[in-house]
């Protein structure tokens, strides 16, 4: 068999395979593997807690729930500006020049909740209960 006879049959066998992966596996992807898409899904699948005094910053900081949810599903986590040794871990993840930072909980059960890592300081928030005793519900919507 010729050397060009060979190098037919794999490209042959390259595109065949490709078919068949398009065929099985759709528009799926393969990029929830990444480390930043799993400490984003780490966040969307726990619970979400809050306090008065965050809830104070985030609407003194100007953040909306939608916001929240931006950076939560289109942001990226800056890893070299988190700390990933802690418990919990903390994840600091940006869009669109926004930033929160996340505390993620080693134990799964234990809820997610922002960290007091603002850029401006609000002195009405001070006086308010920083016990984070409310559950929040946030939408993650897939996106394509």
């Amino acid at each position: 068999m010729s050397f060009w006879k060979r190098v037919r049959l794999y490209i042959l066998g390259i595109g065949i395979g490709s078919l068949m992966v398009l065929f099985l596996f759709g528009d799926r992807g393969c990029g929830g593997w990444l480390p930043g898409n799993r400490v984003k899904t780490s966040i969307m699948e726990s619970l979400f807690e809050t306090s008065e005094y965050t809830d104070c910053k985030l609407t003194c900081n100007e953040f909306t729930k939608e916001e929240i949810q931006d950076i939560i599903i289109k942001g990226t986590v800056l890893f070299k500006e988190s700390n990933t040794k802690s418990d919990p871990r903390e994840y600091k993840l940006e869009h669109e020049e926004t930033s929160l930072t996340f505390a993620v909980p080693n134990d799964s059960e234990l809820p997610v909740y922002i960290l007091d890592v603002f850029e401006n300081e609000c002195a009405s928030c001070d006086t308010l209960s920083k016990k984070r005793n409310r559950t929040v519900k946030l939408n993650f919507k897939k996106t394509k």
